[in-house]
């Protein structure tokens, strides 16, 4: 349900009876938005935001300060490991049952190095 409204919803109905809550961590950007607005709204700004994706929209949040952390996946990675998953069985090469996406954590310390999300051809 990446649905930004709901997540901030939800995390105006989980910020009351947690007023010392830390952090949060939320399954995408999309969301973590709307949940970055729930908790600057009940003035609980000090709640650090992990969330996973790295899009540029993110990233401008880690920079500054929305986010504390973003854990990468790039599309156009796992898409372009998917792709080669499918062929190397047609050229007779071993695959991983299971593969492993690599990920990376992003902070403000190194958004300028996050892998693109998803680059697009210019």
């Amino acid at each position: 349900m990446f649905d930004a409204a709901k997540a901030k919803s939800a995390a105006a109905i989980m910020i009351k009876p947690r007023p010392d809550l830390d952090y949060a961590f939320v399954a995408n950007e999309e969301t973590a938005f709307g949940v970055r607005e729930a908790f600057d709204a009940a003035g609980a700004t000090d709640v650090r935001i992990v969330t996973v994706n790295g899009t540029d929209e993110g990233l401008a949040a880690l920079k500054d300060g929305r986010f504390a952390a973003t854990v990468s996946n790039s599309v156009s990675g796992m898409g372009r490991m998917a792709v080669q998953n499918t062929i190397a069985p047609l050229h007779d090469e071993h695959v991983d049952k299971i593969a492993k996406a690599r990920i990376r954590l992003v902070t403000k310390d190194n958004a300028g190095t996050a892998p693109l999300y998803c680059p697009t051809d210019q």
